[in-house]
């Protein structure tokens, strides 16, 4: 058997795997890297590698391994898997046939990443394969999107220039576009199949993340609290509305982990989405309420799917979204961490003490559904081939900021366009 590739793009032929490529080629010549693309249609796949060709004028580009691989081809996915040690995995969603990618990668001892959302199939893997994966020697890293990588390793960031201790975080996710009058979709209609499952099987994710959470971590003081009703913040116009998904739940997690592993205080975290004026708020509240009028009966569920258009306001809808739509959106990511300026208060430690001292950090860039997550996806595999002394020192399956926390993914997302800054810090009067 010939030498194995560095990584493996599987899902070459979807919208972020199409941006991925382009990543991946880039940082396969700055790292010296080798690779290899994959995905269930031939004809697809060279096509992407034609049109990748045209863009660098690279003939090379020709000889790039291409491996044929489907989900639901248990055997195809063996192989695949055994050709390279970094499997890189845009394909989704993942919660009804994503394990046998795991799987797989378990079997063929090769280090796995993916861009999944999706709760249930993120917690039900760091449940299930823990130790599979532990044995194996590999490591496993969930949630590589632009949203988890932001969100996780922005608290990390915040944690490590504050001078002192982080008691609470709340985060402000802001989007839009450059060209408003641009027309169609902004996401595909996979996101809102994935959006309508999980609130499906928010039983199962109940039960999951009471396995998942330990009951015993400290209780921090002063408590942060939930703002359930919609609000005007002053870190943005407009109104914010409580954030749920598995970003809070991705942050937890390795808060958790810094907490039970290196014996530091966790940070409390809360997530709030921007509104930008009063109007979209209720809009939102007119179709959340059809949404979840509908969602209980098959016939209701059957017309969210067909007219994801119509209940989103043109956000998700049944064709592709244009190049141009997908160019002209951003992000912008606000932090606002309270805590204690140069006190470290220990893990366990009861401090009542009010606290003094502020920070603000705001991540954004461009293209975020798409090419930002393809960014971050691929930097995800490439740390796991050439920074494996950076990661933790089990192998094992863990969230973003446990695993790239000590590497060096925020300075090369920053190089690339995903800044990360410090806004400003501030004093809290008591």
């Amino acid at each position: 058997m010939s030498e194995k590739l560095d990584l493996i793009l599987f899902g070459v032929t979807g919208l972020v795997g199409r941006y991925g490529v382009r990543h991946l080629y880039k940082l396969s010549k700055e790292k010296n890297l080798t690779f290899g693309v994959a995905g269930r249609n031939e004809q697809k796949i060279k096509n992407v590698l034609v049109k990748l060709e045209e863009e660098t004028g690279d003939k090379s580009i020709a000889k790039i391994p291409i491996i044929l691989a489907d989900m639901s081809d248990e055997q195809s996915i063996k192989q695949m898997t055994s050709r390279c040690k970094v499997l890189i995995q845009s394909c989704g969603p993942l919660r009804q046939l994503g394990e046998v990618v795991v799987k797989a990668c378990i079997e063929s001892r090769t280090h796995y990443v993916d861009v999944s959302a999706e709760e249930n199939f993120i917690d039900k893997v760091a449940l299930e394969y823990q130790e599979q994966a532990k044995k194996a020697g590999i490591y496993m890293v969930g949630s590589c999107g632009i949203d988890c990588i932001a969100y996780d390793l922005g608290v990390l960031y915040i944690q490590k220039k504050f001078r002192g201790t982080v008691n609470s975080v709340e985060t402000y996710l802001k989007m839009d576009t450059d060209d408003p009058t641009l027309t169609g979709p902004s996401y595909n209609v996979s996101t809102w199949k994935s959006t309508i499952d999980l609130m499906l099987n928010k039983r199962e994710l109940k039960a999951l993340q009471a396995r998942i959470f330990n009951k015993n971590m400290p209780k921090l003081k002063p408590a942060l609290g939930t703002k359930h009703l919609p609000f005007k913040p002053y870190v943005e116009d407009g109104w914010s509305i409580l954030l749920t998904g598995s970003d809070r739940s991705v942050m937890m997690r390795t808060q958790q982990y810094l907490y039970e592993e290196k014996n530091k205080r966790p940070v409390q975290v809360q997530t709030y989405y921007m509104l930008k004026a009063l109007w979209y708020l209720i809009f939102f509240v007119i179709f959340g309420l059809m949404f979840a009028f509908l969602l209980p009966f098959k016939l209701g569920r059957k017309i969210l799917l067909r007219y994801p258009a119509f209940f989103t306001g043109g956000v998700f809808g049944n064709e592709e979204p244009s190049q141009a739509m997908c160019e002209n959106a951003w992000f912008r990511l606000t932090f606002v961490a309270k805590g204690w300026k140069d006190k470290i208060v220990g893990p366990d430690e009861k401090f009542n003490e009010k606290p003094n001292h502020g920070m603000m950090l705001q991540v954004k860039g461009k293209n975020p559904g798409y090419g930002g997550t393809a960014l971050c996806l691929v930097l995800a595999g490439v740390m796991i081939a050439t920074q494996a002394d950076k990661l933790p020192s089990k192998p094992g399956v863990y969230t973003p900021g446990i695993a790239f926390g000590e590497t060096t993914i925020v300075e090369d997302l920053h190089e690339r366009g995903l800044s990360f800054d410090v806004l400003n810090e501030f004093a809290i009067s008591s």
